[in-house]
């Protein structure tokens, strides 16, 4: 016992010497705001260019025995418990509490950010255009049900720009207030998990009524009152709910991801790693979609995605969105959109932000 003392009292020391940098690195990021707020560089201390950089710095210069994960969780903590000693951030997300897209906003800005719940997308993009919230947190894409059409259609008519990127991995537990799978008569969730687990309740819960409800939240608060029932649902939706979770990881797919982007009202500074994000419309003309691609593949610049979307109001007309590798501050990049501008209808540049390894 002695041995384990001495050791407990090492770890003692070493959290007393934490506790010191971590109140010292507070004090130099007030310093930094308050530069900032002298020179009036910016109207927001949030910068995703910087976190990452210090994320990727800290996880290469890592020897272990912690894994990437819970570093970046802890540093994502330490950023947000900063920006919080100014002001907490306000951040926007698609709700209900204990979503997908709330645990994505947790993840990415800390426990210390104060989070409002939307009921739907465009209440997002418009709490953040009036200055009600400073970032908010949308869906693109998932990859096994695809884009989201709804955030595209936002852009169109909001000067927002995205300033960060998302890749969060969705792994749906089976939760309920019983413990007892075989107990259970009926399934609550959203159509999109249901969708993305149907192979894995077909196996386990053959004949098993499947109910579909407004959000993930939702089902687990009806299951609440219902102890025959359970509720496809995240964990944190377990863990606000006081439910039992009977399995977990049920998703048909283990690669099953939604990109999430961060949208506010300023420009992302050049990181290491960009991605550009720009929409436009075109003649409906033979060729005119081949000669923009042409343009980017003349200049090297990679797209690592092509989406259209029918135009509101014009049929059999479209909106492309696409992803560009690179930042509007790169001459091939600023090159090929002068360009593009010559040969479209509509262009509008959506943003450049640091693109996810």
């Amino acid at each position: 016992m002695a041995k384990i003392q001495d050791i407990r009292n090492k770890i003692d020391q070493i959290d007393d010497q934490l506790l010191k940098l971590i109140n010292r690195r507070g004090e130099l990021a007030i310093k930094i705001g308050q530069e900032k707020s002298r020179d009036n560089c910016s109207k927001h201390f949030h910068v995703p260019h910087r976190e990452r950089a210090i994320i990727e710095r800290i996880i290469k210069g890592s020897k272990g025995p912690f894994p990437d994960e819970s570093l970046e969780s802890v540093f994502r903590e330490i950023f947000s418990a900063t920006l919080a000693l100014e002001k907490p951030l306000r951040i926007g997300f698609l709700g209900p509490e204990t979503t997908f897209s709330h645990q994505a906003a947790i993840k990415q800005f800390g426990h210390s950010s104060e989070f409002i719940a939307h009921p739907n997308i465009e209440s997002v993009f418009r709490q953040v255009e009036q200055g009600a919230c400073d970032y908010g947190l949308v869906p693109v894409e998932n990859s096994i049900e695809g884009v989201i059409n709804l955030t595209l259609d936002c852009f169109v008519d909001s000067p927002l720009l995205i300033c960060d990127e998302i890749k969060s991995p969705i792994a749906l537990y089976l939760l309920s207030k019983s413990k007892d799978q075989k107990k259970i008569k009926a399934i609550y969730t959203h159509p999109q998990p249901l969708g993305q687990c149907r192979q894995w309740l077909s196996r386990n819960l053959p004949g098993v009524e499947q109910i579909p409800t407004s959000s993930t939240a939702s089902a687990a608060e009806m299951v609440v009152r219902k102890r025959t029932s359970a509720a496809v649902a995240g964990k944190l939706a377990a863990e606000v709910y006081n439910l039992n979770i009977i399995a977990k990881n049920i998703q048909d797919r283990s690669e099953n991801y939604t990109r999430f982007l961060i949208i506010g009202k300023d420009e992302a500074k050049k990181a290491k790693r960009n991605k550009t994000s720009v929409m436009f419309s075109i003649k409906d003309e033979a060729g005119s979609l081949l000669k923009v691609l042409q343009l980017f593949g003349r200049n090297k610049i990679n797209l690592s995605k092509i989406q259209s979307r029918p135009l509101r109001d014009r049929p059999w007309e479209y909106l492309f969105y696409v992803d560009l590798e690179g930042h509007t501050d790169d001459s091939a990049i600023q090159k090929s959109l002068a360009s593009l501008k010559k040969m479209c209808l509509f262009l509008r540049v959506l943003g450049s932000y640091p693109r996810k390894a």
